[in-house]
């Protein structure tokens, strides 16, 4: 009998150390808690930690610019994520809510978190708004996420349009009004073809912007100026 219990004692033992091993090597060393990243501020631990989107980066090595007394030190030991594009840097407006930003913002803060990828190590995740205890993403975080790569598909179909709807030139005189024309670089938009002005209205918009259009193109969003030839690059235009 003694045995026996002396056996199922050991196994338990043996079965304890190994879920203790396994839960700690499951255990994320990477998922920090506001209090953890409070200490990596340069003075209370030498790295110079900070969290973007809840994602945590070591910027220890641009501590010119993150140390203490820095430009940018606000932004360290912290999610200020709106202060990237709100540019207040008070400790009582650090603030790391996004989702009300518009789709222009929200692609500039992407553009943040793309430069820390690139310049610096990222070293985990900070546990609260955008990841939960497990290191996934919030129902916060998944919006953020999902209106962030809406912005961005909205910019690549405003870049496409461009493309193919160059600006016009635009100039304004006291004696002849205002002229619209087209040139190879209107816009701002290098080509291979001029193209000939003409009116472009958005769907559900009563406004139009003038664009460069090539020969033969033909849209119900497309209007020719008034007043001025099909084929001429070069239009003014009543007021």
């Amino acid at each position: 009998m003694y045995i026996k219990v002396l056996l199922f004692s050991i196994f338990v033992a043996v079965i304890a150390i190994i879920y203790r091993s396994k839960f700690v090597q499951n255990a994320d060393p990477n998922l920090f808690t506001a209090a953890d990243l409070r200490r990596f501020n340069g003075i209370d631990h030498p790295n110079l930690y900070l969290a973007i989107l809840g994602k945590v980066f070591d910027v220890s090595k641009g501590s010119a610019h993150y140390g203490p007394g820095a430009t940018y030190n606000f932004f360290v030991a912290k999610d200020a994520s709106r202060s990237f594009i709100t540019g207040q840097f008070t400790e009582g407006q650090a603030d790391d809510r996004v989702s009300d930003l518009g789709p222009g913002d929200l692609r500039s803060l992407n553009h943040w978190v793309r430069f820390y990828h690139k310049e610096y190590k990222r070293v985990g995740k900070l546990i609260g708004r955008y990841y939960d205890e497990t290191g996934k993403l919030t129902q916060y975080g998944r919006e953020v996420k999902k209106l962030i790569q809406k912005a961005e598909r909205e910019k690549e179909f405003h870049d496409e349009e461009k493309l193919k709807f160059p600006p016009c030139n635009v100039e304004w005189n006291a004696d002849t009004g205002s002229r619209v024309w087209c040139t190879e670089k209107s816009g701002g938009v290098s080509r291979d073809w001029v193209g000939f002005p003409r009116q472009l209205y958005e769907p559900g918009s009563q406004s139009f912007r003038c664009v460069c259009v090539k020969s033969g193109e033909v849209s119900a969003n497309l209007k020719q100026y008034d007043g001025c030839d099909a084929s001429s690059i070069s239009c003014f235009v009543k007021s």
